[in-house]
């Protein structure tokens, strides 16, 4: 995972990234594509480019964990 380099609350999660949470989500319906998330300062989701066919439980986890790596990366 990256932040976007003209906007760092957007995370841009790649192919790989989803193909190794796909590794670890046997049931995930994300396809082989990359996404991106974009929060505001509280943590609240304000964008994002997941489709609505593949919105679902597994691109929420996948959020989480674009959040979690924002996280980290502002305590670096």
């Amino acid at each position: 995972m990256e932040t976007f380099s003209g906007n760092p609350r957007k995370v841009i999660c790649s192919r790989a990234d989803v193909a190794d949470f796909n590794s670890r989500w046997p049931c995930s319906t994300l396809r082989n594509r990359a996404y991106w998330f974009e929060f505001d300062l509280n943590g609240d989701l304000v964008d994002t480019d997941v489709p609505e066919h593949d919105d679902g439980p597994a691109a929420v986890a996948l959020s989480q964990d674009a959040w979690a790596f924002l996280e980290e990366q502002s305590q670096a």
